[in-house]
C-alpha cells in the first residue's frame, strides 16, 4: 500500500538530492525505511570481475556488520545470489527468494544475519547485468513481521525514479571526475545538457546544448526556459519540465520523461527531462530543479575503452569489437576490419553479450549509447 502524496513527494525530493550529492543517500534511505516500516536500509552493489560486494550507503545498519559483509559475507548472501535472476526495475521479498525454513539453515543467517538483527528483506533491483547488480534493500529484525506483498508497492512506485537517479549519479560523477572544472567538463560532453531553475529558467547550458539552440531548428531557448518551434511540442516540453521541477520542489511525483522535438530536415532531437537536486550550480550559484539531456540521433556517441573495462569487465579486444558492433557492423566485416577470424569475433561477441547482459546487437547499441562518455564534440573515439 502506498503512503500519501506528501510522503511520496518528500521521498522523491530526497532521492533526486542524492543523485548529485552522494552524502544524501543516507537521508533518503532513512526516509524510505520509515515509510516502509523497516528498521534499516541500504544501497547494495555487487560486481563480478574483480568480485566486489559493497554497501555503498546505508541507514540503521551496524558499522561492524557492514565491514564484515564487504570483507567476507557478501559472497555468501543467498538473497543476493537469487535476486540476480530478478530483472532490473522489479522488486521482490526475501521469502520469495528463500523460505524462512531454508534461510535459517544457511551460514550467512546463523553467522551474520541473526547476529546483526536482519531477519526479513525487501529489494528493489536498480541494475542487474552479467557483470554487476545493484539494489535498494530494506530490512526488518525479528521483532517485526516479514514484508508482505502490499509493502512492495512503494518500491514499485519508486523504481523508475531510483533508476533515473542512479544513472544521474554516475553521469555527475563522470563529469566531475574528468575535468578540474564542472563547467569545463560539461562543455566537453557531446550530449546537450541544460540545468533549469525552480521556475524552468535556464541556469546553465553546455556548449553542445547551445549549439542545438543556436541552429533555431526545432529547439529554442529564451529567458523563461526551453521551448519548441511547434506549439504542440512546446506545450508538452513545458509541461514535462514543470512536472519534473515540481518533483524537485516537493510538490509532485513525476519522474520527467522523453519529448521529441521535430526539425525541418533531420530526425527529431531527443529531449530527456529529469528532476534533480535543488543544489546551487553555475557561476551565479542558482538553485536547479530539473536537468535536460538533448541528443541528436545523427551524432554517434560511444563509451571509451576505460568505461567498457570498468563498467562491464570487457577486455581491450572485446571493447574494440563491442564498439564496432555499436557502429552497426556485422561480425564478418569486423573480422576483416581488424584482421582476426570469424570464429574469434563470434567468441568475443558471446563474451560481450554475457558480460553486458544483452542478447542482440540492437540491445548492445542501446546499452552503449546509455553509457556514452565524455569526448570532444565531433571527435571520433579511437578503437
Amino acid at each position: 500500500m502506498l503512503p500519501g502524496d506528501e510522503t511520496l513527494s518528500t521521498l522523491l525530493g530526497s532521492l533526486y538530492d542524492a543523485a548529485s550529492d552522494a552524502s544524501r543517500w543516507e537521508p533518503f534511505l532513512q526516509q524510505l525505511a520509515k515509510a516502509s516500516q523497516a528498521h534499516a536500509a541500504a544501497l547494495v552493489m555487487h560486481q563480478v570481475g574483480p568480485e566486489l560486494h559493497a554497501v555503498t550507503a546505508s541507514w540503521g545498519l551496524d558499522p561492524e556488520g557492514l565491514s564484515l559483509y564487504e570483507s567476507h559475507y557478501g559472497p555468501l548472501d543467498v538473497w543476493v545470489g537469487r535476486a540476480r535472476q530478478v530483472p532490473a526495475a522489479q522488486a521482490c521479498l526475501s521469502q520469495e527468494l528463500c523460505s524462512m525454513e531454508e534461510f535459517v539453515k544457511t551460514e550467512i543467517y546463523n553467522d551474520f544475519m541473526a547476529r546483526f538483527g536482519i531477519e526479513h528483506g525487501m529489494f528493489g533491483m536498480i541494475e542487474n547485468t552479467a557483470s554487476r547488480g545493484a539494489s535498494i534493500s530494506l530490512y526488518r529484525d525479528a521483532s517485526l513481521s516479514e514484508f508482505n506483498p502490499s509493502d512492495i508497492d512503494i518500491l514499485r512506485f519508486l523504481s523508475p525514479h531510483i533508476q533515473r537517479a542512479f544513472k544521474l549519479h554516475f553521469q555527475f560523477a563522470s563529469l566531475q571526475a574528468r575535468s578540474v572544472g564542472f563547467e569545463a567538463a560539461m562543455d566537453r560532453h557531446p550530449t546537450g545538457i541544460v540545468f533549469l531553475g525552480t521556475e524552468g529558467q535556464v541556469v546553465l547550458m553546455n556548449r553542445a546544448a547551445s549549439g542545438f539552440v543556436s541552429e533555431r531548428d526545432g529547439l529554442l531557448a529564451n529567458r523563461d526556459g526551453l521551448r519548441a518551434e511547434r506549439p504542440a511540442e512546446s506545450s508538452l516540453l513545458e509541461k514535462t519540465i514543470r512536472q519534473a521541477a515540481s518533483t524537485s520542489n516537493g510538490r509532485g511525483i513525476s519522474a520527467g520523461g522523453m519529448v521529441l522535438i521535430s526539425r525541418r530536415a533531420r530526425p527529431p532531437l531527443q529531449i530527456l527531462v529529469s528532476p534533480i537536486s535543488k543544489s546551487p550550480i553555475g557561476s551565479e550559484a542558482e538553485a536547479v530543479a530539473a536537468i535536460v539531456f538533448v541528443t541528436d540521433p545523427l551524432q554517434r556517441l560511444r563509451p571509451t575503452q576505460d568505461v567498457l573495462r570498468v563498467r562491464f569487465g570487457l577486455t581491450l579486444a572485446e571493447g574494440r569489437v563491442a564498439l564496432l558492433l555499436s557502429d552497426g557492423h556485422a561480425p564478418r566485416k569486423i573480422a576483416n576490419m581488424i584482421g582476426i577470424t570469424d570464429n574469434t569475433v563470434r567468441s568475443q561477441i558471446k563474451s560481450i553479450f554475457s558480460k553486458t547482459g544483452v542478447k542482440r546487437q540492437g540491445e548492445l547499441i542501446r546499452l552503449l549509447l546509455n553509457h556514452s562518455t565524455l569526448a570532444n564534440p565531433g571527435e571520433r573515439p579511437a578503437l
